[in-house]
């Protein structure tokens, strides 16, 4: 599982270089492969290459017939792109991606379990804030959730 918060810096090239406390499990367990797509406008999600194949599959599930569910596929799948940790432990993020959600130079590298997300640092800054400040009654609809 991954987590935490890591604020780093892309290069001049888009190069985002993994903290080395997860690149070193990403290297062991993961080759270093990793899957970069879009999701959201926010950020864009960055899975291990093993973690991706089933949500892979469960995109490539989704009934055809139905727009939502293809639109929210061709949305994952079509714009995945598999990148491969450099010898100094970087990935190249492809400008499309990178515009499409609206990268700068810091960025925020946000473990969420089996995937990261990866925001524009005062982006990431604003939803944490905004996150904060909501009210106790509007995560009611979570029910029985208990941490």
């Amino acid at each position: 599982m991954f987590g935490g918060v890591s604020t780093l810096s892309l290069d001049s090239k888009g190069r985002l270089a993994i903290p080395a406390r997860h690149r070193e499990r990403l290297l062991a367990e993961f080759s270093g492969r990793l899957v970069v797509t879009l999701d959201s406008p926010k950020f864009l999600l960055v899975y291990p290459e093993k973690n991706w194949l089933p949500v892979m599959e469960k995109l490539a599930a989704l009934p055809v017939t139905h727009p939502g569910a293809r639109a929210y596929a061709r949305l994952l799948l079509g714009n995945a792109e598999t990148l491969e940790l450099d010898s100094a432990g970087r990935v190249l993020l492809p400008a499309r991606l990178r515009q499409k959600v609206g990268l700068g130079k810091d960025v925020a590298l946000v473990g969420m379990g089996h995937k990261f997300e990866l925001w524009d640092a005062a982006a990431f800054e604003a939803e944490t804030d905004a996150a904060l400040a909501m009210p106790a009654e509007a995560l009611a609809e979570l029910g029985a959730l208990s941490l």
